[in-house]
């Protein structure tokens, strides 16, 4: 049963330079849960603005108590709305209640102690004046959770900083998970002070005084920009990565494009509260809800029980092969536990390029400001590369990047083995073999543990855990506790083919080379999942791993499974010609793939569709029969993270509600 956390408010008066300054203070009394606004919060604060009186007072300041500020609307109270109206409803009753606070005729301060999201952000921008402590993180994430700022956020930032930036902080930013940073907010006009986070409420206090001896009221509004031109490319960019799957970025626009010519005092609030009504209760928003869900609140909750596990802490990684994946692993490891990182291969020429590639993406991080020079410097003296395995000899951690075959990783190993302590892990990053397989030739198989991260290493979140039969219980542990410490999530899968990903995107390629190599027209097959936005077609996603390595593990899969995971013929071809794919740079099928396919003949992409999600929801049936995992949320949450299913398709389960 739903409770509402109810976030109370506190009035206090302070004097500072006979200045008289009513304070609000949001405080909810629970240090579990931030700030948030359901129906009765958002009445509380209702209650106390309308109880200033504006001739007692020479400003009005709205803060928060503890580390956040306001985390914006209660996201649970949300989840029980079912109609358009109820939802419409709560989107007026939030617009209603921080119009009072801009209605004051005197000045209005937010001073943002903390985090303020969402609705939190949007509150704060009803007020004249903004600070902002310089640890908090702001942002307008609504598009990600299938949603648009519903508070009058849109108009009102559109007003303040012009509809391009708008456009990013609504936008683009919530898509790719950033956020805004204090500094940046700074320099858009988003906040006006940005202050230490000590003392910040005496900061902010002098601000105030020093705005009320010097200036007179400023006005909301601050410019009006048309940008046409700049907000049809963005809605591209949407149509190239949605393919017009995800509603709210597009609503979002539009309400941004209209913003843009339109006074926030003109600007059509119920409208507004109508689309966020109609999206609040949409199948794309509701699995996006369900998607956040997992990746913010069952993540934080087994990366902090990870990282609280009882565990020796790492001194020394060791990586096995000096290919791209594991210069990659090299990298993420040194930069995340800035530990020494050694790297082995056959010849010093491969680590030596190695060791190029990973001088070259420090300078790509530094240039993206992801890390400074000065830790770009640490983070490369810590990674060294050997011939010799007995230099391994000190290190606690080995994991293997090796050409994915058995007798080759088995081989490392058996290398490597002899010259580590007891209490070593071994980590093998395989993406379709048995573990148990690669572990029959250790001495001690209960070191061993797949640890499969996925590519590009630096961007994607999942780690699929795969312990074998031996795997002991301090060896999945400790490596619980290391994919928390690189900033991954871990999720415990059972030694089957495949795993989770690999095995339900094979079986994806796998249905789909099958209608192809049968004669279906390749782009009607290829586009046939559209409607879903997924981030890439099949064959696009099979060109990005490369086809040499997709063809092993769907021979593995085949193997494994023959009956579902069918053996490609043109997949055959195109490995056997050394193509790099079906497709050329423009996304059509190239004559040299062409020619290894039958004549195609046109078939329905929405049959194709039904016949591909029939496919894999039989995979994820049989998967959860097998105890593959231990729920379906962990199949969602290993293609959310390991594969990029955006959220508004709730990762996979929720694929078959979308069409």
């Amino acid at each position: 049963m739903y409770e509402e956390t109810i976030t109370n408010v506190a009035t206090d008066t302070v004097v500072r330079d006979d200045f008289r300054i009513a304070i609000l203070t949001l405080d909810n009394k629970d240090p579990r849960r931030p700030v948030t606004l359901g129906p009765r919060s958002l009445g509380n604060l209702a209650e106390a603005l309308k109880a200033l009186n504006p001739k007692d007072f020479d400003a009005v300041a709205v803060t928060g108590a503890g580390p956040v500020f306001c985390a914006g609307a209660d996201l649970k109270y949300m989840d029980q709305l079912t109609t358009v109206e109820a939802a419409a409803s709560f989107a007026s009753a939030g617009q209603e209640t921080l119009r009072l606070l801009a209605s004051i005729p005197i000045p209005t301060f937010a001073f943002m102690n903390g985090s303020a999201l969402g609705g939190g952000l949007e509150l704060a921008l009803h007020a004249n004046y903004r600070t902002v402590a310089s640890s908090a993180t702001l942002g307008l994430p609504e598009v990600r959770l299938g949603l648009i700022p519903g508070w009058n956020g849109i108009p009102l930032v559109t007003a303040l900083i012009g509809p391009t930036a708008a456009a990013r902080l609504i936008v683009t930013d919530p898509l790719s998970d950033r956020t805004l940073d204090p500094e940046k907010a700074g320099q858009l006009g988003v906040v006006d002070a940005v202050l230490p986070e000590d003392d910040f409420l005496e900061e902010s206090l002098a601000f105030a005084t020093d705005i009320l001896k010097h200036q007179s009221q400023r006005s909301r509004t601050a410019r009006h920009l048309t940008a046409a031109a700049e907000l049809d490319a963005i809605r591209q960019q949407l149509d190239n990565r949605f393919r017009g799957a995800a509603p709210a970025p597009y609503k979002a626009l539009d309400l941004i494009a209209c913003a843009a010519s339109t006074p926030p005092a003109q600007f059509d609030d119920d409208a507004v509260a109508r689309i966020f009504g109609e999206l609040l209760v949409g199948t794309e928003s509701r699995a996006s809800r369900y998607a956040f869900h997992l990746c913010q609140v069952k993540v934080k909750r087994r990366q902090t029980q990870a990282a609280a596990t009882e565990t020796k802490s790492f001194q020394s990684v060791g990586v096995l092969g000096a290919g791209l994946m594991a210069s990659q692993l090299a990298l993420i490891f040194a930069r995340q536990l800035r530990v020494p990182v050694l790297m082995t291969d056959l010849s010093a020429d491969r680590i030596s390029a190695a060791m190029h590639w990973i001088d070259e993406e420090l300078k790509k991080q530094v240039k993206r400001r992801q890390l400074t020079c000065a830790d770009a410097h640490v983070v490369r003296s810590l990674v060294t590369g050997t011939i010799d395995k007995a230099d391994f000899s000190g290190c606690d951690v080995v994991i293997e990047a090796v050409f994915e075959e058995l007798t080759v990783k088995r081989t490392v190993f058996a290398e490597v083995e002899p010259h580590l302590s007891e209490d070593a892990i071994l980590l093998t990053n395989t993406s379709s073999l048995s573990v148990q397989d690669i572990s029959a030739a250790l001495l001690n198989p209960g070191q061993l543990i797949g640890f499969h991260f996925f590519n590009p290493v630096d961007v994607l979140q999942l780690i699929e855990l795969v312990p074998s039969q031996e795997t002991s219980d301090s060896t999945l542990a400790k490596a619980q506790k290391l994919a928390s410490l690189l900033g991954k999530v871990p999720v415990v899968v059972k030694d089957t083919p495949g795993f989770v990903v690999n095995r339900i995107l094979t079986r994806l390629f796998s249905e789909v080379l099958m209608h192809i190599d049968r004669g279906a027209d390749p782009a009607t097959v290829d586009h046939a999942l559209d409607p879903l936005g997924l981030p890439m077609t099949p064959l696009n996603l099979l060109q990005f791993i490369g086809p040499r390595v997709q063809h092993h593990i769907c021979q593995t899969l085949h193997g494994a499974y023959p009956s579902r995971d069918h053996s490609s013929s043109s997949l055959n071809s195109i490995v056997a010609l050394n193509l790099p794919g079906y497709l050329t740079d423009q996304g059509t099928i190239s004559p040299e793939a062409a020619a290894s396919l039958p004549s195609p003949s046109p078939v329905e992409p929405e049959e194709i569709r039904a016949e591909l999600l029939s496919a894999l929801e039989e995979e994820i049936r049989i998967m959860l029969s097998e105890q593959v995992t231990e729920s379906r949320e962990d199949i969602d949450l290993c293609m959310i993270l390991g594969a990029n299913f955006p959220y508004h398709t709730g990762g996979l389960t929720w694929a078959g509600e979308l069409t």
